[in-house]
């Protein structure tokens, strides 16, 4: 079983048995590193990662102003509506809902409060009246005709 030694004397053999060693090596490191991918696939996957991110950062860059936008606009429609309960609550009519001032309820509660002792409790101005006066007829007769009227001239 045990071989001799044999001298390696030509290029030629040293070259075989070289040959046969490297042939080994390379399939033994072909085995380990089995199932990676090589530096130019993982640069050209960077790449594509990196250009989908771009795409998606592109297409979604004006999200950030649209949700502000929409933040403020919340906040305006909450604020109006405090002030709406507000001035109920006051008792303020709505006409003077316009010119209450304050970003909290403690100081649009407050504004509120002044404006009603300034305005005091007047009742809002009557609209057209819609009640017709049966007992003279001639002025209703009037009135008709005055209400079919069109005034603005169109």
């Amino acid at each position: 079983m045990s071989e001799e030694f044999k001298a390696i004397t030509t290029q030629e053999e040293l070259d075989n048995i070289i040959k046969d060693r490297l042939k080994r090596d390379r399939e033994a490191q072909a085995k380990r590193y089995e199932g990676y991918i090589s530096p130019e696939d993982h640069n050209k996957a960077i790449e594509e990662i990196n250009k989908a991110f771009n795409d998606f950062k592109a297409t979604h860059a004006d999200d950030e102003q649209t949700i502000a936008d929409l933040t403020a606009k919340n906040k305006e429609y909450e604020l109006a509506s405090l002030k709406n309960r507000v001035a109920h609550e006051v008792g303020l009519s709505y006409e003077w809902i316009p010119r209450i001032t304050g970003e909290d309820e403690d100081s649009i509660r407050a504004d509120a409060e002044s404006l009603k002792q300034l305005v005091g409790n007047q009742p809002p101005l009557p609209m057209k009246s819609t009640e017709t006066d049966p007992v003279d007829s001639k002025n209703a007769s009037f009135r008709t005709l005055l209400n079919g009227l069109n005034l603005k001239g169109d």
